[in-house]
């Protein structure tokens, strides 16, 4: 039997299905799928703990992408002896996160030790990386690797065969979801944010004719053909929109930040998403950071290609 994980809501800044990390018991140990933050490490323990798993027995620790709301805590799990599974983009950061947590601390300050905490390095013995359809496998589990750009280059979904059906653990590539309804969120975060790579990642998943996605933000998809449809829609409206705001020579930043969240809220309304979800789940930073993303992609994709730092920080509208 290859039995379904156990979904543990890491309570992100005291928010309900905000994150997830998902607890897998494979015959040769424990096995996380997303470590969350550091600023959650306690809440993951004490769940694990409450599943009668010692947080010092994992074996492993999987992970979609390196921003710090999946990654963060890895270097503690990778620091008591479990491996560390990555894209190979990822390798050097996980093994020295300094110039991750320097850019994360220029950007939030002070506040990043709530918000996600400093990434603490993986010894490099125990990051491994791994490449676009490579096979993992703990016991009868397998972990397959699908590289799916647009959100992040260094990112990965993953297949994995269970007991209920071939499920696709996602990451943000199939968007994030207000929880209790269908209403997908975007992180279109910089600097590595590309609307047709990550249309090319959403056809690539659909290809896969999964039955079910996981979100890491959050939670289980039954109808994924239906959800990847209205991430792409999504995409190309929520794309559009913020390249309208920042092409608007008459708008300053605090101007299209409400543009942008009057138009997003709208949208949210017409979708049956309640007034309280909207003002917790679509907040201003998340549209900061959107418009963060959409301006780096244009600057970029307007003139010559310029290096990407694949160490990007954040990732989440949550966050």
């Amino acid at each position: 039997m290859t039995i379904p994980p156990v979904t543990i809501d890491l309570q992100y800044r005291g928010i309900p299905e905000a994150a997830a990390s998902f607890l897998f018991h494979t015959d040769e140990g424990p096995v996380l799928l997303e470590s969350g933050p550091t600023s959650t490490l306690a809440t993951l323990q004490t769940a694990l703990v409450a599943a009668s798993v010692d947080p010092t027995s994992i074996r492993a620790v999987i992970l979609t992408h390196i921003h710090l709301d999946h990654a963060g805590a890895a270097g503690w799990f990778a620091e008591h002896g479990a491996n560390v599974h990555v894209h190979p983009f990822g390798v050097a950061h996980l093994a020295d996160p300094a110039k991750i947590n320097a850019s994360a601390r220029r950007i939030y300050g002070d506040a990043l030790d709530h918000l996600f905490g400093e990434m603490h390095a993986c010894p490099a013995e125990r990051i491994h990386p791994a490449e676009d359809g490579e096979a993992i496998r703990y016991g009868r589990h397998e972990f397959t690797a699908i590289e799916t750009p647009g959100h992040a280059r260094h990112h990965h979904a993953w297949s994995i065969p269970l007991d209920d059906g071939r499920t696709c653990f996602s990451g943000d590539v199939a968007g994030m979801r207000v929880p209790g309804t269908d209403h997908p969120i975007l992180p279109l975060a910089p600097p590595e944010f590309d609307p047709k790579a990550w249309k090319a990642s959403l056809d690539r998943i659909e290809r896969g004719k999964f039955d079910a996605l996981e979100l890491t933000h959050f939670g289980r998809v039954d109808d994924p053909m239906d959800h990847l449809e209205r991430v792409r829609d999504q995409l190309d409206w929520e794309a559009a929109l913020a390249i309208d705001l920042l092409d608007d020579g008459d708008l300053d930043e605090a101007g299209r930040i409400s543009a942008y969240r009057d138009e997003l809220h709208e949208r949210a309304a017409a979708d049956g998403v309640p007034a309280a979800s909207r003002a917790t789940y679509l907040n201003d930073g998340g549209i900061s950071m959107n418009l963060g993303g959409v301006k780096r992609y244009l600057k970029t994709s307007r003139s010559e290609p310029t290096r990407t730092d694949h160490g990007s920080t954040g990732g989440s509208s949550t966050n």
